[in-house]
């Protein structure tokens, strides 16, 4: 009974209802939003799908999986972030969406494929997509239908859209680390967002009156960039974490781990030829 607004964790248990919607509203454009797209597009009769597919991010675009890509979640980029400005780091990370928030390339692919089949025979599909959408409010209208306020960023434009079923595939929330380390507030370190200061071994930044140390891991994105909460940097984060609580070398860690150079090698500054002295020039006309 009612209207299914369900988060897309729970889109298998409420399938059924779903598909016998008569208008569905998706909203996201991570990878599960893109399956459950795909899956309601493919089970919808052709020309009458009616689905609607919205999202704030500017395009509904593949994930960023080359293997030099891949490198933004190595070590060496890791201390390449963790060493930049704190305003830089903070802009930087909402624009690396791409990098953990996109379609991989065989589901974007699929969905393109199914839905231009469905043009194959001169007609067009029952499908909306439209990226660069924020839903500004939402309500029931007679409990059968759920009416959504919608504005497009970047016309600066605003409608409302009617359905009877909406997913939510718009992630999870960060659960903040405030409420743990409530405790240890008077001596922790902020930076200019109020957020705890965290040191290149994933160590809370202290009063000095404090003499033990306190580590995290997965509470860092502010400090250590996008590859904070991914699971392939466990193992290195730990040893790191080891390490420094040691502080031995029990887990000897390689110097390099990507190809790419993420900044300029700081070197010396040139010597100032004395006054009087040419320069040679690097060309000759």
């Amino acid at each position: 009974p009612g209207v299914p607004v369900i988060h897309s964790a729970d889109y298998l248990d409420h399938r059924t209802r779903l598909l016998a919607a008569e208008h569905v509203t998706v909203i996201g454009s991570g990878q599960s939003g893109a399956e459950i797209f795909l899956d309601l597009l493919r089970a919808r009769p052709a020309g009458a799908e009616k689905i609607h597919w919205i999202t704030r991010t500017d395009a509904f675009a593949p994930m960023e999986y080359s293997k030099l890509g891949l490198e933004h979640f190595t070590p060496d980029y890791t201390r390449y972030f963790h060493a930049l400005p704190e305003p830089v780091r903070n802009e930087l990370v909402p624009r690396q969406w791409q990098l953990h928030k996109g379609i991989d390339a065989e589901t974007i692919a699929a969905i393109h494929d199914e839905l231009y089949r469905r043009t194959l025979d001169g007609g067009w599909p029952d499908a909306v997509l439209t990226p660069g959408v924020r839903v500004r409010t939402a309500g029931r209208v007679a409990t059968t239908k759920v009416e959504l306020h919608l504005e497009h960023l970047q016309q600066s434009a605003r409608s409302r859209l009617t359905t009877d079923a909406v997913v939510l595939a718009t992630g999870y929330r960060e659960r903040p680390v405030d409420r743990m380390l409530a405790g240890l507030d008077p001596y922790l370190r902020h930076d200019s967002a109020g957020r705890a200061r965290i040191d290149e071994q994933y160590r809370l930044v202290l009063d000095d009156s404090v003499t033990g140390s306190v580590y995290v891991q997965n509470a860092e994105k502010h400090t250590h960039g996008v590859g904070a909460p991914d699971l392939g940097l466990a193992a290195w984060r730990s040893a790191t974490i080891l390490n420094s609580l040691t502080g031995k070398d029990p887990y000897p860690l390689p110097r390099r781990t990507a190809f790419t150079s993420f900044g300029l090698e700081r070197r010396e500054a040139p010597r100032i030829p004395a006054q009087g002295q040419a320069l040679t020039p690097l060309t000759q006309n």
